[in-house]
């Protein structure tokens, strides 16, 4: 949505003081996993112990931002475009010993934490990230040079927010606190044994997952300049460029997920005017996923997906008085009304303590209103245990609608085999 008026005044409604703690607290628990899990895989192979490889990476990211809306186009306080984003990231990442076997599989994957300082425009400000990440190697194109990927998931705060009085115009940001996904490709160049020099671009999208209204979201694009020094590597080369990856267990797993979440709702009257709902609307659903392993680095499945979504169906009120803010709005009479049984497609990209899972599916019980068309999501699973996982992924409605975050814990069924 674009605007959010109120009826009474015309003004816009600003009770939006909400920061979503909960996924703050969810993603940094995250943030301290790669060192435990670090610790796991020592102990389990002690030959190994002294040889894990570890990386400092330091970033230059300057970039622009993508021009998705009219604030973005001019319709600010400074009256131009906006386009400044200066970006700063320290990163440390771990890998597995050269010669360890999930070396030769995930070649150069690494994986471990990072804080980052980007500068906007005023009225956006100059927030802090701070992220779990993961990359590796794409192609060989030499001894010393590589395609490389990375990914960046977690939490961006310090943000300059809406607010009725003091920002009104920003619709992009609705709270302090918003999500961050990043993902890179870049050229690296390992010019020694202990200095990669990194060269690429960034893609970059903050959002607070419609947890907060407005959540218009911002995206940007960026350079990838950068070094990594590197602690316990013993070769100025790429390993494994032509040697044979060991072969894979065609298992069957199957990953239950419980999830909740919250989310912000809004609607438009007959008038095209737009309205939110001050009330924050509960989501709870499960997710019973059979995968089948292709390889070392992919799964594909079918999914049952059940939803129970407090803000589907509700019924808003014809003739809300003047006098309130709050739009008038009943929920069905029937629980059922607000869930929703459906079946999805998944591939699922596996790698070391991580994976992603992405679907799409549609209803097939009560598949009306609300919970009718093709939805998708895309998730994040980090391998707690090898049974025990966390979850975290969005789902949206027809490429385009928004519906809510997905935030649970879910355990693997069936025989894992290699991974």
């Amino acid at each position: 949505m674009q605007n959010y008026y109120s009826r009474a005044n015309g003004k816009p409604y600003h009770n939006m003081r909400f920061t979503p703690y909960y996924i703050l607290y969810t993603l940094l628990a995250f943030l301290a996993l790669p060192m435990s899990v670090q610790a796991e895989v020592q102990s389990s192979d002690s030959s190994a112990t002294r040889h894990f490889v570890h990386q400092l990476m330091f970033d230059y990211r300057p970039g622009s931002i993508l021009h998705t809306n009219d604030f973005l186009r001019g319709k600010n306080p400074e009256v131009r475009t906006m386009n400044h984003d200066m970006g700063y990231y320290l990163k440390y990442a771990f890998s597995a010993p050269e010669d360890s076997e999930q070396a030769s599989i995930y070649r150069d994957a690494y994986q471990g934490v990072g804080i980052g300082w980007n500068e906007f425009n005023p009225q956006l400000g100059n927030p802090v990230s701070v992220f779990i990440l993961q990359g590796a190697r794409i192609a060989s194109l030499s001894d010393r040079l590589s395609l490389n990927y990375e990914w960046n998931l977690g939490l961006t705060f310090g943000w300059n927010p809406y607010d009725a009085e003091s920002n009104p115009d920003n619709k992009l940001i609705g709270s302090r606190v918003t999500a961050y996904i990043g993902l890179d490709m870049y050229m690296r160049w390992i010019a020694s044994r202990h200095v990669d020099i990194n060269l690429g671009f960034n893609v970059t999208h903050y959002s607070n997952g419609n947890t907060q209204f407005p959540n218009l979201g911002l995206n940007t694009v960026a350079l990838r300049i950068g070094a990594a020094y590197y602690i316990n590597r013993h070769t100025p080369r790429l390993l494994y460029r032509h040697t044979h990856v060991p072969p894979v267990r065609h298992d069957i797993t199957y990953d239950l997920i419980l999830y909740g979440a919250w989310h912000q709702r809004g609607f438009y009257d007959y008038d095209g005017n737009a309205y939110i709902f001050p009330e924050k609307f509960a989501v709870a659903g499960f997710n019973f996923n059979p995968m089948y392993r292709f390889n070392h680095w992919l799964k594909a499945g079918i999914s049952l997906d059940g939803t129970y979504d407090r803000s589907s169906n509700i019924v808003i009120g014809d003739n809300p008085t003047d006098e309130t803010i709050v739009p008038l709005y009943s929920r069905p009479r029937s629980a059922w009304r607000q869930m929703a049984l459906g079946a999805s497609a998944r591939v699922e990209f596996c790698m070391p303590y991580f994976a992603i899972n992405f679907g799409m599916g549609s209803n097939f019980l009560n598949a009306t209103d609300d919970f009718h068309g093709i939805y998708e999501l895309l998730a994040l699973k980090l391998n707690i245990t090898r049974r025990l996982l966390l979850h975290v992924g969005y789902t949206l409605n027809d490429f385009h609608r928004p519906r809510h975050l997905m935030l649970g814990v879910g355990w693997r069924f069936g025989c894992l085999g290699r991974s």
